[in-house]
């Protein structure tokens, strides 16, 4: 019994000395989150007074980024919500650098992977708003082209353009972030295929009788032919 006691007390007298070791890093950990969070806050409100002052909201208005956001279900303005991402970006920023501190191999590696996807992350953003704006003022002059031409279906084919840019984009996105590119590759190839397919069997339906007409002109024509040389 009293050897059980022995080994006992040793374990907790062990266990002990661990946590004491370990309470400095832990409020080293607890500091830098705390600071995480003042940081936040402080980009957060730095952030939204800057789109204010340069009228983000009304060129998201105009490149139609506002609209998108209200399809995905997110009511708040851009500005809004991009400050509120820098926020919660800067937060986890801090935790990991936090938990960094530790210095385990898990940990070691999960900060390496991070770091390692910022650039990509970053880059797909950017390749996200500049192709919204791309998107936006394309399928406009698409639009203006075909109103100005007299083209019936001139609304239909703006959307359609929008609608192959924005997937163009999307697609571009998810290749930068290395998200499933063989994936993405193929439903991008699928996608566009069948679009290809739908619009000569929607030329074709349409265009046949303008076809026919063509075709017994030509053998109208090679007929006649035909007659002057006898």
């Amino acid at each position: 019994m009293g050897n059980i006691i022995d080994r006992l007390s040793e374990r907790l007298g062990t266990f002990g000395e661990k946590l004491l070791e370990f309470i400095p890093d832990l409020l080293v950990i607890v500091i830098i989150i705390i600071s995480g969070f003042i940081a936040a806050s402080i980009l957060r409100f730095l952030l939204i007074k800057a789109f204010s002052a340069v009228r983000f909201d009304d060129w998201s208005d105009q490149i139609g980024l506002t609209t998108a956001f209200k399809k995905a279900g997110i009511t708040s303005p851009p500005s809004s919500f991009l400050g509120s991402f820098v926020y919660w970006f800067t937060v986890v920023l801090f935790f990991v650098a936090g938990f960094a501190t530790l210095g385990f191999r898990v940990t070691d590696a999960l900060v390496s992977i991070f770091f390692a996807f910022l650039p990509r992350f970053f880059t797909a953003l950017i390749i996200v708003l500049f192709g919204f704006f791309v998107t936006k003022n394309l399928a406009r002059g698409v639009l203006i082209a075909g109103v100005t031409a007299g083209i019936e279906y001139s609304k239909a084919l703006s959307e359609l353009v929008r609608v192959l840019l924005f997937v163009l984009v999307f697609a571009m996105a998810l290749e930068e972030l290395a998200i499933a590119p063989r994936v993405v590759l193929a439903a991008f190839g699928i996608f566009f295929g069948a679009i290809g397919i739908a619009a000569a069997v929607a030329f074709g339906i349409a265009g046949r009788d303008y076809a026919k007409r063509v075709i017994d002109y030509l053998l109208s024509k090679r007929e006649g032919n035909d007659i002057d040389q006898l």
